[in-house]
Protein backbone atom coordinates (compact mmCIF):
# COMPACT_ATOMS: atom_id res chain seq x y z
CA UNK A 1 0.00 0.00 0.00
CA UNK A 2 1.73 3.78 -1.06
CA UNK A 3 0.23 7.22 -1.31
CA UNK A 4 0.64 8.56 -4.93
CA UNK A 5 0.04 11.06 -7.51
CA UNK A 6 -2.34 9.92 -9.43
CA UNK A 7 -1.30 11.63 -12.77
CA UNK A 8 2.43 10.02 -12.28
CA UNK A 9 0.77 6.30 -11.56
CA UNK A 10 -0.21 6.62 -14.43
CA UNK A 11 3.04 8.30 -16.35
CA UNK A 12 5.35 4.83 -14.73
CA UNK A 13 2.72 2.50 -16.00
CA UNK A 14 3.38 1.51 -19.47
CA UNK A 15 -0.04 -0.72 -19.70
CA UNK A 16 -3.51 -0.47 -17.61
CA UNK A 17 -5.89 -3.18 -17.82
CA UNK A 18 -9.34 -2.58 -16.62
CA UNK A 19 -11.96 -5.80 -15.93
CA UNK A 20 -14.35 -7.09 -18.50
CA UNK A 21 -17.54 -5.76 -15.76
CA UNK A 22 -16.25 -2.55 -14.50
CA UNK A 23 -18.80 0.47 -15.74
CA UNK A 24 -17.75 3.93 -16.15
CA UNK A 25 -19.23 6.58 -14.07
CA UNK A 26 -17.03 10.05 -14.84
CA UNK A 27 -15.45 12.18 -12.09
CA UNK A 28 -15.44 15.95 -12.84
CA UNK A 29 -11.75 16.79 -11.77
CA UNK A 30 -12.28 20.20 -12.82
CA UNK A 31 -14.52 20.97 -9.89
CA UNK A 32 -11.86 20.31 -7.76
CA UNK A 33 -10.40 23.92 -9.12
CA UNK A 34 -13.58 25.62 -7.59
CA UNK A 35 -13.51 24.36 -3.78
CA UNK A 36 -9.72 25.76 -3.84
CA UNK A 37 -8.38 27.47 -6.68
CA UNK A 38 -5.00 28.20 -4.48
CA UNK A 39 -4.56 24.30 -3.74
CA UNK A 40 -3.37 24.95 -0.34
CA UNK A 41 -3.76 21.12 0.44
CA UNK A 42 -3.35 17.76 -1.42
CA UNK A 43 -6.77 16.52 -2.75
CA UNK A 44 -7.36 12.59 -1.08
CA UNK A 45 -9.20 10.53 -3.56
CA UNK A 46 -9.08 7.48 -1.64
CA UNK A 47 -8.14 3.96 -2.69
CA UNK A 48 -7.34 2.02 -5.64
CA UNK A 49 -6.85 -1.44 -5.88
CA UNK A 50 -4.89 -3.20 -8.35
CA UNK A 51 -3.52 -6.36 -9.58
CA UNK A 52 0.32 -5.81 -10.64
CA UNK A 53 0.81 -7.87 -14.02
CA UNK A 54 4.27 -7.06 -14.51
CA UNK A 55 6.63 -4.37 -13.18
CA UNK A 56 4.92 -1.56 -14.87
CA UNK A 57 1.31 -3.07 -16.13
CA UNK A 58 -1.33 -3.42 -13.69
CA UNK A 59 -4.54 -4.27 -13.98
CA UNK A 60 -7.33 -1.71 -12.40
CA UNK A 61 -9.32 -3.47 -9.98
CA UNK A 62 -10.96 -0.53 -8.42
CA UNK A 63 -10.63 3.23 -9.83
CA UNK A 64 -11.55 2.71 -13.49
CA UNK A 65 -13.52 5.66 -12.49
CA UNK A 66 -11.21 7.92 -11.78
CA UNK A 67 -8.59 7.04 -14.11
CA UNK A 68 -10.51 7.36 -17.32
CA UNK A 69 -11.94 10.69 -16.07
CA UNK A 70 -7.96 11.81 -15.41
CA UNK A 71 -7.29 10.99 -19.19
CA UNK A 72 -10.44 12.32 -20.74
CA UNK A 73 -9.62 15.82 -18.70
CA UNK A 74 -5.84 15.11 -20.25
CA UNK A 75 -7.23 14.78 -24.06
CA UNK A 76 -9.79 17.78 -23.35
CA UNK A 77 -6.87 19.62 -22.67
CA UNK A 78 -5.05 18.57 -25.21
CA UNK A 79 -8.02 19.66 -27.82
CA UNK A 80 -8.16 22.83 -26.26
CA UNK A 81 -4.65 23.73 -26.96
CA UNK A 82 -4.07 22.21 -30.06
CA UNK A 83 -2.82 24.39 -32.79
CA UNK A 84 -2.30 27.19 -30.77
CA UNK A 85 1.72 27.97 -30.48
CA UNK A 86 4.39 25.68 -30.38
CA UNK A 87 5.20 25.82 -26.82
CA UNK A 88 1.88 24.04 -26.70
CA UNK A 89 2.39 21.68 -29.40
CA UNK A 90 5.08 20.09 -27.49
CA UNK A 91 3.33 20.04 -24.38
CA UNK A 92 0.31 18.15 -26.14
CA UNK A 93 2.76 15.55 -27.39
CA UNK A 94 4.27 14.85 -23.70
CA UNK A 95 1.10 14.63 -22.61
CA UNK A 96 -0.25 12.29 -24.98
CA UNK A 97 3.08 9.79 -24.57
CA UNK A 98 3.32 10.11 -21.19
CA UNK A 99 -0.20 9.58 -19.81
CA UNK A 100 -2.75 8.31 -22.68
CA UNK A 101 -0.30 6.27 -25.14
CA UNK A 102 1.90 3.67 -25.03
CA UNK A 103 4.14 3.67 -27.78
CA UNK A 104 1.31 3.36 -30.67
CA UNK A 105 -0.84 2.19 -28.53
CA UNK A 106 -3.24 3.24 -26.04
CA UNK A 107 -2.08 3.11 -22.17
CA UNK A 108 -5.74 2.16 -20.95
CA UNK A 109 -6.93 -1.00 -22.04
CA UNK A 110 -10.62 -1.09 -21.58
CA UNK A 111 -12.51 -3.68 -22.44
CA UNK A 112 -14.40 -2.10 -24.74
CA UNK A 113 -12.38 0.11 -25.81
CA UNK A 114 -14.28 1.53 -28.96
CA UNK A 115 -15.31 5.05 -28.15
CA UNK A 116 -12.33 5.55 -25.71
CA UNK A 117 -10.41 4.62 -28.66
CA UNK A 118 -12.20 7.23 -31.15
CA UNK A 119 -12.23 10.02 -28.61
CA UNK A 120 -8.19 9.48 -28.23
CA UNK A 121 -7.02 8.96 -32.14
CA UNK A 122 -9.59 11.87 -32.99
CA UNK A 123 -12.06 9.54 -35.07
CA UNK A 124 -15.69 10.44 -36.10
CA UNK A 125 -18.34 9.33 -33.27
CA UNK A 126 -21.76 8.52 -34.24
CA UNK A 127 -24.85 10.13 -32.74
CA UNK A 128 -25.09 7.02 -30.39
CA UNK A 129 -21.76 7.06 -29.08
CA UNK A 130 -22.06 10.83 -28.69
CA UNK A 131 -24.78 9.75 -25.78
CA UNK A 132 -22.01 7.65 -24.02
CA UNK A 133 -20.79 8.50 -20.48
CA UNK A 134 -17.49 9.17 -21.87
CA UNK A 135 -18.27 11.33 -24.38
CA UNK A 136 -20.83 13.51 -22.37
CA UNK A 137 -18.07 14.07 -19.93
CA UNK A 138 -15.64 15.15 -22.23
CA UNK A 139 -17.95 17.42 -24.12
CA UNK A 140 -18.18 18.71 -20.22
CA UNK A 141 -14.56 19.34 -19.82
CA UNK A 142 -14.10 21.23 -22.84
CA UNK A 143 -17.05 23.37 -21.89
CA UNK A 144 -15.94 24.06 -18.44
CA UNK A 145 -12.43 25.20 -19.48
CA UNK A 146 -13.69 27.21 -22.80
CA UNK A 147 -16.38 29.09 -20.26
CA UNK A 148 -14.34 29.22 -17.10
CA UNK A 149 -11.22 30.39 -19.62
CA UNK A 150 -8.90 28.03 -16.99
CA UNK A 151 -5.68 27.49 -18.48
CA UNK A 152 -3.45 24.25 -18.74
CA UNK A 153 -1.00 25.39 -15.79
CA UNK A 154 -3.61 25.70 -13.26
CA UNK A 155 -5.69 22.29 -14.24
CA UNK A 156 -2.03 20.70 -14.11
CA UNK A 157 -1.56 22.69 -10.46
CA UNK A 158 -4.56 20.89 -9.15
CA UNK A 159 -3.54 17.52 -11.22
CA UNK A 160 -0.47 17.45 -9.06
CA UNK A 161 -2.08 17.36 -5.60
CA UNK A 162 -4.27 14.60 -6.46
CA UNK A 163 -3.05 11.74 -4.55
CA UNK A 164 -4.83 8.11 -4.20
CA UNK A 165 -3.36 5.10 -2.26
CA UNK A 166 -2.52 2.34 -4.22
CA UNK A 167 -3.40 -1.05 -2.65
CA UNK A 168 -2.37 -4.07 -4.78
CA UNK A 169 -4.39 -7.48 -4.89
CA UNK A 170 -2.23 -10.03 -5.68
CA UNK A 171 -3.87 -13.32 -4.21
CA UNK A 172 -7.15 -12.04 -3.86
CA UNK A 173 -10.16 -12.61 -6.80
CA UNK A 174 -10.37 -9.38 -8.77
CA UNK A 175 -13.95 -9.99 -9.01
CA UNK A 176 -15.03 -10.62 -5.79
CA UNK A 177 -13.22 -7.55 -4.25
CA UNK A 178 -14.81 -5.65 -7.28
CA UNK A 179 -18.57 -6.94 -6.13
CA UNK A 180 -17.54 -6.43 -2.40
CA UNK A 181 -16.51 -2.71 -3.08
CA UNK A 182 -19.45 -1.91 -5.56
CA UNK A 183 -22.12 -3.49 -4.64
CA UNK A 184 -24.33 -0.80 -3.55
CA UNK A 185 -24.45 0.51 -7.21
CA UNK A 186 -26.16 -0.86 -10.04
CA UNK A 187 -23.55 -3.78 -11.43
CA UNK A 188 -23.72 -5.76 -14.71
CA UNK A 189 -24.96 -9.13 -12.71
CA UNK A 190 -24.82 -11.37 -16.09
CA UNK A 191 -21.45 -10.44 -16.81
CA UNK A 192 -19.64 -11.10 -13.65
CA UNK A 193 -21.44 -14.43 -13.75
CA UNK A 194 -20.05 -15.27 -17.46
CA UNK A 195 -16.80 -14.13 -15.98
CA UNK A 196 -17.24 -16.38 -13.24
CA UNK A 197 -18.13 -19.14 -15.23
CA UNK A 198 -15.08 -18.40 -17.82
CA UNK A 199 -12.75 -18.92 -14.73
CA UNK A 200 -14.53 -22.45 -14.32
CA UNK A 201 -13.56 -23.10 -18.12
CA UNK A 202 -17.51 -23.32 -18.95
CA UNK A 203 -18.66 -19.88 -20.29
CA UNK A 204 -19.09 -21.64 -23.62
CA UNK A 205 -21.81 -23.41 -22.69
CA UNK A 206 -23.24 -20.86 -20.43
CA UNK A 207 -23.44 -18.72 -23.85
CA UNK A 208 -25.48 -21.42 -25.74
CA UNK A 209 -27.95 -21.12 -23.01
CA UNK A 210 -28.36 -18.08 -23.16
CA UNK A 211 -28.57 -17.44 -27.36
CA UNK A 212 -30.63 -20.61 -27.07
CA UNK A 213 -33.38 -19.73 -24.57
CA UNK A 214 -33.69 -16.25 -24.12
CA UNK A 215 -34.13 -13.03 -26.28
CA UNK A 216 -33.60 -10.62 -23.95
CA UNK A 217 -31.24 -10.19 -20.96
CA UNK A 218 -34.16 -9.47 -18.60
CA UNK A 219 -35.83 -12.87 -19.58
CA UNK A 220 -32.91 -14.63 -18.78
CA UNK A 221 -32.46 -12.78 -14.97
CA UNK A 222 -35.89 -13.51 -14.24
CA UNK A 223 -34.95 -17.13 -15.06
CA UNK A 224 -31.75 -17.10 -12.58
CA UNK A 225 -34.01 -15.24 -9.83
CA UNK A 226 -36.84 -18.01 -10.29
CA UNK A 227 -34.44 -20.81 -10.79
CA UNK A 228 -32.73 -19.74 -6.97
CA UNK A 229 -36.17 -18.68 -5.59
CA UNK A 230 -37.13 -22.84 -5.89
CA UNK A 231 -33.29 -24.25 -4.44
CA UNK A 232 -33.17 -21.98 -1.66
CA UNK A 233 -37.19 -23.11 -0.12
CA UNK A 234 -38.77 -19.81 -2.13
CA UNK A 235 -36.74 -16.86 -0.58
CA UNK A 236 -37.08 -13.64 -2.78
CA UNK A 237 -33.71 -12.77 -3.54
CA UNK A 238 -33.00 -8.97 -4.67
CA UNK A 239 -31.69 -8.42 -8.52
CA UNK A 240 -28.83 -7.21 -7.23
CA UNK A 241 -27.21 -10.06 -5.46
CA UNK A 242 -27.92 -12.51 -8.39
CA UNK A 243 -24.29 -12.50 -8.90
CA UNK A 244 -23.57 -13.63 -5.05
CA UNK A 245 -26.61 -16.37 -5.33
CA UNK A 246 -25.30 -17.73 -8.55
CA UNK A 247 -21.89 -18.34 -6.94
CA UNK A 248 -23.00 -19.46 -4.07
CA UNK A 249 -25.38 -21.92 -5.99
CA UNK A 250 -22.50 -23.02 -7.90
CA UNK A 251 -20.02 -23.58 -5.36
CA UNK A 252 -22.35 -25.23 -3.14
CA UNK A 253 -23.37 -27.85 -5.91
CA UNK A 254 -19.33 -28.43 -6.96
CA UNK A 255 -19.10 -30.24 -3.70
CA UNK A 256 -21.17 -32.78 -4.85
CA UNK A 257 -20.79 -32.65 -8.96
CA UNK A 258 -18.60 -31.49 -11.53
CA UNK A 259 -19.25 -28.12 -13.08
CA UNK A 260 -19.96 -29.99 -16.69
CA UNK A 261 -23.27 -31.24 -14.81
CA UNK A 262 -24.17 -28.08 -12.63
CA UNK A 263 -24.31 -26.48 -16.07
CA UNK A 264 -26.71 -29.30 -17.81
CA UNK A 265 -28.95 -29.01 -14.99
CA UNK A 266 -28.93 -25.23 -15.23
CA UNK A 267 -29.66 -25.94 -18.62
CA UNK A 268 -32.27 -28.34 -18.13
CA UNK A 269 -34.38 -25.86 -16.22
CA UNK A 270 -33.45 -22.64 -19.03
CA UNK A 271 -35.08 -24.77 -21.57
CA UNK A 272 -38.32 -25.86 -19.43
CA UNK A 273 -38.28 -22.01 -18.52
CA UNK A 274 -38.53 -21.12 -22.11
CA UNK A 275 -41.28 -23.04 -22.36
CA UNK A 276 -43.24 -21.52 -19.74
CA UNK A 277 -42.41 -17.18 -20.60
CA UNK A 278 -43.34 -18.97 -24.20
CA UNK A 279 -46.17 -20.82 -23.33
CA UNK A 280 -44.55 -23.65 -25.61
CA UNK A 281 -46.20 -26.86 -24.00
CA UNK A 282 -46.57 -29.36 -26.10
CA UNK A 283 -50.07 -31.29 -24.49
CA UNK A 284 -53.08 -28.41 -25.55
CA UNK A 285 -54.82 -28.83 -22.43
CA UNK A 286 -51.44 -27.56 -20.27
CA UNK A 287 -51.06 -24.77 -23.10
CA UNK A 288 -54.82 -23.49 -22.25
CA UNK A 289 -54.17 -23.79 -18.34
CA UNK A 290 -51.15 -21.87 -18.96
CA UNK A 291 -53.08 -18.99 -20.69
CA UNK A 292 -55.11 -18.28 -18.15
CA UNK A 293 -51.95 -17.89 -16.06
CA UNK A 294 -50.37 -15.27 -18.57
CA UNK A 295 -53.75 -13.41 -18.34
CA UNK A 296 -54.02 -12.82 -14.97
CA UNK A 297 -50.56 -11.74 -14.90
CA UNK A 298 -49.13 -14.63 -12.94
CA UNK A 299 -45.37 -13.68 -13.68
CA UNK A 300 -44.87 -13.81 -9.56
CA UNK A 301 -46.17 -17.82 -9.74
CA UNK A 302 -43.51 -18.65 -12.14
CA UNK A 303 -40.85 -20.02 -9.77
CA UNK A 304 -43.20 -22.23 -8.08
CA UNK A 305 -44.73 -23.20 -12.05
CA UNK A 306 -40.86 -24.36 -12.71
CA UNK A 307 -40.56 -26.19 -9.76
CA UNK A 308 -43.68 -28.29 -10.75
CA UNK A 309 -43.17 -28.42 -14.58
CA UNK A 310 -40.09 -30.24 -13.54
CA UNK A 311 -41.78 -32.52 -11.50
CA UNK A 312 -44.06 -33.05 -14.38
CA UNK A 313 -41.31 -33.85 -16.97
CA UNK A 314 -39.97 -35.93 -15.02
CA UNK A 315 -42.76 -38.06 -14.03
CA UNK A 316 -43.32 -37.08 -10.97
CA UNK A 317 -46.34 -36.21 -11.12
CA UNK A 318 -49.58 -36.68 -14.15
CA UNK A 319 -50.85 -34.46 -16.33
CA UNK A 320 -53.75 -34.14 -14.78
CA UNK A 321 -52.22 -33.16 -11.26
CA UNK A 322 -50.17 -30.57 -13.62
CA UNK A 323 -53.27 -29.34 -15.40
CA UNK A 324 -55.05 -28.76 -11.65
CA UNK A 325 -52.43 -27.19 -10.25
CA UNK A 326 -52.08 -24.49 -13.21
CA UNK A 327 -55.76 -24.19 -12.98
CA UNK A 328 -55.92 -23.86 -9.16
CA UNK A 329 -52.90 -21.14 -9.79
CA UNK A 330 -55.61 -18.86 -12.21
CA UNK A 331 -58.01 -19.19 -9.67
CA UNK A 332 -55.93 -17.70 -7.26
CA UNK A 333 -54.92 -15.20 -9.93
CA UNK A 334 -58.04 -14.41 -10.66
CA UNK A 335 -59.25 -13.57 -7.77
CA UNK A 336 -56.50 -11.30 -6.77
CA UNK A 337 -57.19 -9.27 -9.93
CA UNK A 338 -60.71 -8.85 -9.09
CA UNK A 339 -60.95 -8.64 -5.23
CA UNK A 340 -58.96 -7.48 -2.87
CA UNK A 341 -57.63 -10.68 -1.95
CA UNK A 342 -55.05 -10.94 1.32
CA UNK A 343 -54.49 -14.84 0.64
CA UNK A 344 -50.44 -14.54 0.14
CA UNK A 345 -49.29 -16.96 -2.42
CA UNK A 346 -46.84 -18.87 0.01
CA UNK A 347 -49.80 -19.73 1.90
CA UNK A 348 -51.49 -21.19 -1.64
CA UNK A 349 -47.85 -22.85 -2.46
CA UNK A 350 -48.33 -25.00 0.89
CA UNK A 351 -51.97 -25.97 -0.08
CA UNK A 352 -50.69 -26.94 -3.39
CA UNK A 353 -47.82 -29.22 -1.88
CA UNK A 354 -50.16 -30.47 0.57
CA UNK A 355 -52.02 -31.49 -2.69
CA UNK A 356 -49.49 -33.13 -4.47
CA UNK A 357 -48.72 -35.40 -1.13
CA UNK A 358 -52.15 -36.50 -1.36
CA UNK A 359 -51.83 -37.52 -5.02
Amino acid sequence: MKVVNLLEFINKAKDLYTLDYANFVGVNFLDLITEDEQFTQKIDLGVIYVSQKTFDQYTIVDGLNRIVSLSLLLHAVCECYKKTTVQNEKAIKTIRNKYLLSGNKLKLRLFDNSIYSKIIFGERLSGHEKQSAMFQLLHGFWSQIKSENLQAASIFTMLKKIFVTVVETDGVSKRNLYYKLNNNRELNQLVLITDFLRENGIDDKWNLIKNKYFVNDNDLIQFLNNFFITKFNYKKFRQERLYENFVNYFETMMQYMPEDIIIKKIKNSAALYSDIINVNFKSEDVKQAFIKIKKYSGEDTYAYILEVYEDYMTGSISESTFIEILDTISDYLKTRQNTNNDVSFNELIQYLNAFITCK
